[in-house]
């Protein structure tokens, strides 16, 4: 319900030219040309990112949903997990032009899937 409310926002800013009706990813502020470069092709699209075909799981930030299609090649900068089935999405390219998160996905901190949001500290002695 969150999600659709959202979409339908967006389309809505769009449509009365508040904001653009294409997804809001942004120019990247950081340089992230030194990590590493992945391309797969998307065989699905799931609640945090998308998978490919060979099996890897990709974690994106919302904004760049819009960039990716079934079927279809991404090629995209980011971090491989250490049991190299996951990677951690940081840009992606959009033809040849490199499209970063969006600065709404940056303030929301940490999303489902990433890094951040797996990492749960807990006080010694209290169980999860």
């Amino acid at each position: 319900m969150i999600a659709r409310f959202s979409a339908f926002f967006v389309i809505m800013m769009g449509l009365l030219g508040m904001m653009p009706a294409f997804a809001h990813a942004a120019e990247c502020q950081y340089d992230v040309r030194p990590l590493p470069v992945f391309t797969g092709t998307v065989s699905r699209i799931t609640g945090d990112g998308v998978l490919f075909t060979d099996g890897r799981t990709v974690v994106m930030p919302e904004s760049l949903l819009p960039f990716v299609r079934l079927d279809k090649e991404v090629k995209l900068h980011g971090l491989l997990s250490l049991d190299g089935h996951k990677i951690w999405m940081l840009a992606l390219y959009d033809k040849e032009q490199l499209i970063c998160p969006s600065a709404l996905d940056v303030r929301k901190g940490a999303y489902p899937g990433s890094p951040a949001y797996d990492v749960i500290e807990h006080k010694s002695g209290e169980s999860p």
